[in-house]
């Protein structure tokens, strides 16, 4: 009973550290940001191929990426080409956004999001506007405002000094493990602690070895030698899903020797 009364004080304790880790590098960062410029003005038109321009203050207490994106009677414009998204540094400062079509096109609203380095929705920004993209021959070109130059070259800088200058945001398979890694933390958890209850003997011992490899890497945290937050909070999405199919196959094969007892009984 005192290995039981161990365990479980251990595991609740990594448990309740684990949560509180996972949930500390869950938090996302505040992006506050407003538009301070547009080029052109609102109510304009541009030919095809050419770019509306907007220019952002901010402040964020992480590095934040932004990007637009056009919006016509509440649809999407998906065929509109925008600029990358490089992550600029926390604080304040001033990024550029640009929006343009290939075709003629109207649209009636530009929606900017801030998302943090691993494209995490931060906040959004509705700009109601009207802009038109026509043909290059009914439409005069358009001479960017003196601001875009210098905030042209900033974005640049940001760009060439990011650490991926070509972000792709995360594949659908990344998020399909990520929602199983969080699903399966409680349910281990659960599992665990009803299967070190009930089980007795040797299946105990069983049950008790997904803990194995928790124990010491945690109390190697806990004493100030240990691995940083991050590789903690990457081991343990990882491995809560094993521990939690390895405790499934031992209540599979602990039903099924229960089950082929029984059976051998019966026809005795």
């Amino acid at each position: 009973m005192s290995f039981l009364k161990s365990a479980l004080a251990m595991f609740l304790l990594l448990a309740a550290s684990a949560v509180a880790c996972t949930a500390a590098a869950q938090a996302t960062g505040k992006a506050v940001f407003r538009v301070t410029g547009q080029d052109p003005a609102p109510e304009s038109s541009l030919a095809s191929g050419e770019r509306f321009f907007l220019r952002i203050d901010y402040e964020s207490d992480i590095p934040v990426r932004f990007q637009a994106a056009a919006w016509r009677q509440e649809v999407l414009q998906e065929d509109a080409f925008i600029n990358p998204a490089p992550p600029y540094p926390a604080g304040s400062g001033e990024a550029l956004l640009w929006i343009g079509f290939a075709k003629p096109v109207r649209i009636d609203e530009v929606r900017i999001t801030a998302f943090d380095l691993e494209w995490q929705e931060l906040s959004t920004l509705s700009v109601p506007m009207t802009m038109t993209w026509g043909e290059p021959t009914t439409v005069a070109p358009h001479s960017p405002a003196e601001w875009v130059a210098p905030l042209q070259k900033h974005h640049r800088q940001v760009f060439d000094t990011a650490l991926d200058p070509l972000p792709q945001k995360p594949d659908p398979l990344f998020d399909i493990f990520l929602l199983i890694s969080i699903i399966s933390l409680p349910c281990y958890v659960a599992v665990q602690l009803r299967m070190l209850l009930r089980y007795q003997g040797t299946w105990r011992w069983y049950a008790a070895a997904p803990l194995l490899p928790i124990m010491p890497l945690g109390l190697y945290s806990l004493i100030g030698l240990g691995m940083q937050s991050s590789y903690w909070i990457i081991f343990l999405t990882r491995y809560f899903p094993v521990a939690l199919v390895y405790l499934g196959i031992v209540w599979l094969v602990k039903w099924f020797k229960a089950k082929t007892d029984r059976s051998a009984f019966s026809s005795q």
